[in-house]
């Protein structure tokens, strides 16, 4: 089906956007490319050929039964009481000979831009607000609550991510409001359903894809659905407008675009009252044949509406089997038994409001549920106008290609830019400075906050000033750990100086592309997944550089707390005099031996990392202007679309 030379040129496009690597810092343009991709998947879709089905109804409409009974599958959609779902879902049909596995679903979140583009429209504010997620988290709004629940998301479903259902539920995310959190973050949701030939043959479909697109409920103030129904843009060859008509629902029509051909699609007549009433039966039948004219007045010329009912406790063969298909809802199955009965002697007026549509639906839906012939409504369906929708749809598609080329590219970081964002980078000597003062101040902590200077100093206070400080009261400098001091001084300049360097690294260029820069080893070894022989060697270098410190410390120190006698014996006798002041130089060069150490110590990594982001700025830019980089793919993307856009003006 379809033109198979331009499928293959529309992967080729799409490819191309996959391939990219987009600045973070640039949510509107990552933006723009991901809805970019989307519609370059559907016009890619829509040349190879497929019947797209739109589902649409009100909350309790019983639109997702109507869905399971369709497919013959009941693991498909959340149905019963609070399975309000505001998240629009593909479904693209499967038909092989494997086995019938459950659905493989794909669930896509909300861009950064694209979560600001929904919290706008949900706070009914201009879409060229400046403001960030979190600034309209604040906002004072009815639906602001909608716009914290999408913020608290970000940190566990993530910007732009596709995530199966397994991955969304351990994030403890969810497609329904009632059984997890962020369903205003979702974007889209699309899953591949294998439909065995025996239970629905989709070979009137004639080779094309079929896909069905479930669209969130409406409701009295569903303001997301509201939102989200407004942002599914694609067109629709068959409406399926589920409407209940019993049980004390809202009698009303959904909405529909003027599209497509439909099937008006009447539930719950099992909680219609008396329909073996004439004169209740015909206000029923009246009602619907009002509402089928309206969908015809506001439809294109040509449209087509059918009328079809389904039960699911009438689709069921037994009580156990309706159980087994709703197993919130047992209670139903005998009070519907009781009124399928009163339908079969329904009181039927021979000219009928529908003219007979509504008892053909009925009577599909006494024999089967309603599946047979709504199936077969779909099939006769299929094949009227399809084209005039196609074209509409792809035309569509280029306009909104077009735009978001427009969009992007002027969000495009230029070549000069970049020249400019590496010279900034390179004089940037904040690296080298942090560096230093950190050192100075891990050394001044550690050496300073020893409890030894205290000790000497109140023991010389008690000598007097000047006097002959014995061996006991210089005892402390003696027991000075100074291995101990550098090695507390090394863990911490290294985990301030870790921090300091990815400070320094998000403010040039994505805090993302920081995987294997050299800062990042400074704490490396030390994590979870550390090696062990790593974890080894960088305490045996911690070690080394400790006692290098050590060694020169007790030559500085020997001097003050006494030395070897003449003899080279080991007895120590102290200085002849002594003041504190001489203490505190000690102190105070032990700490600047200290902080020297510390600055050898760390300085290759810090000339490392200046030199790795220098590397990795002149790679961003050179990508930027190769025949793979943003500028050319989207040039060629835009070629290709007015290419299109002209030819299809010209055979109009």
């Amino acid at each position: 089906m379809g033109d198979t030379y331009l499928v293959r040129k529309l992967e080729k496009l799409a490819a191309s956007l996959e391939r990219l690597s987009l600045p973070a810092d640039s949510p509107v343009l990552v933006d723009r490319i991901d809805q970019l991709k989307h519609v370059l998947e559907r016009m890619r879709h829509t040349t190879a050929g497929e019947v797209r089905i739109v589902a649409l109804g009100a909350n309790s409409s019983m639109k997702s039964t109507t869905l399971r009974l369709l497919l013959g599958r009941n693991d498909v959609f959340s149905v019963g009481p609070g399975a309000v779902s505001a998240v629009s879902t593909e479904l693209r049909l499967v038909q092989d000979d494997g086995p019938t596995g459950p659905p493989e679903y794909s669930v896509v979140t909300l861009t950064e831009e694209g979560a600001r583009r929904r919290a706008r429209r949900l706070l009914e504010l201009d879409e060229d607000d400046p403001r960030s997620l979190e600034e309209l988290s604040r906002v004072a709004h009815p639906h602001v609550g909608l716009v914290q629940e999408m913020l608290e998301a970000v940190p566990r479903l993530g910007y732009g991510e596709t995530l199966s259902m397994e991955q969304l539920a351990a994030r403890e995310g969810s497609l329904t409001f009632s059984s997890g959190r962020g369903t205003p973050f979702i974007a889209r949701v699309s899953a591949r359903l294998q439909v065995p030939a025996e239970v629905w043959p989709l070979d009137w479909a004639a080779g094309r894809s079929v896909v069905i697109v479930d669209i969130p409920g409406t409701r009295m103030g569903g303001a997301l659905e509201d939102v989200v129904i407004a942002e599914t843009q694609s067109r629709a060859h068959i409406a399926l407008l589920t409407v209940a008509c019993g049980g004390g629902t809202q009698f009303e029509t959904p909405r529909t675009a003027p599209d497509p051909h439909c099937v008006f699609v009447a539930t719950r007549l099992d909680a219609v009252d008396n329909p073996s009433n004439a004169n209740s039966l015909r206000v029923l039948e009246t009602s619907i044949a009002s509402m089928v004219r309206d969908i015809g007045v506001a439809g294109r010329p040509g449209r087509e509406t059918r009328v079809a009912s389904v039960s699911g406790p009438w689709a069921a063969p037994d009580e156990a089997a309706w159980v087994a298909f709703d197993p919130d809802n047992p209670h139903i199955w005998k009070t519907a038994q009781l009124a399928r009965e009163q339908w079969r002697a329904a009181a039927w007026d021979p000219s009928g409001a529908t003219g007979g549509q509504l008892r053909l639906a009925v009577e599909g839906a006494l024999a089967d549920g309603g599946v047979g012939r709504l199936r077969a409504l779909i099939a006769e369906l299929a094949d009227k106008d399809t084209a005039h929708v196609d074209s509409q749809e792809f035309e569509q598609l280029i306009e909104e290609g077009i735009r978001l080329l427009k969009e992007a590219g002027a969000h495009v970081p230029a070549a000069g830019k970049l020249k400019l964002q590496e010279a900034a980078a390179r004089d940037d000597a904040r690296p080298i400075a942090d560096l230093r003062r950190i050192a100075r101040e891990q050394a001044d902590t550690v050496v300073y906050a020893a409890d030894a200077w205290s000790k000497v100093r109140l023991a010389l206070e008690q000598t007097g000033a000047g006097g002959r400080a014995n061996a006991d009261a210089l005892q402390p400098l003696r027991g000075l750990d100074i291995g101990a001091l550098s090695a507390t001084a090394i863990n911490g300049t290294r985990l301030e100086l870790t921090e300091a360097l990815a400070s320094w690294w998000a403010s040039h260029t994505r805090e993302d592309l920081a995987d294997g820069a050299p800062w990042t080893r400074l704490t490396a070894p030390f994590g979870p997944d550390a090696d062990d022989g790593e974890r080894q060697a960088r305490a045996d270098a911690d070690a080394a550089a400790a006692a290098q410190v050590d060694g020169m410390a007790g030559r500085l120190l020997h001097q003050l707390a006494g030395r070897h006698g003449a003899d080279g014996g080991t007895a120590h006798r102290p200085a002849a005099r002594l003041y504190f002041r001489q203490v505190a130089r000690a102190r105070e060069e032990l700490a600047r031996l200290l902080e020297r150490m510390l600055v050898d110590t760390f300085e290759p990594a810090v000339v490392l990392t200046q030199k790795a982001l220098g590397e990795l700025l002149v790679q961003q830019r050179l990508a930027l202007v190769s025949a793979t980089g943003p500028v050319a793919v989207l040039n060629q993307i835009g070629a290709e679309l007015q290419q299109l856009s002209t030819a299809r003006a010209g055979s109009a």
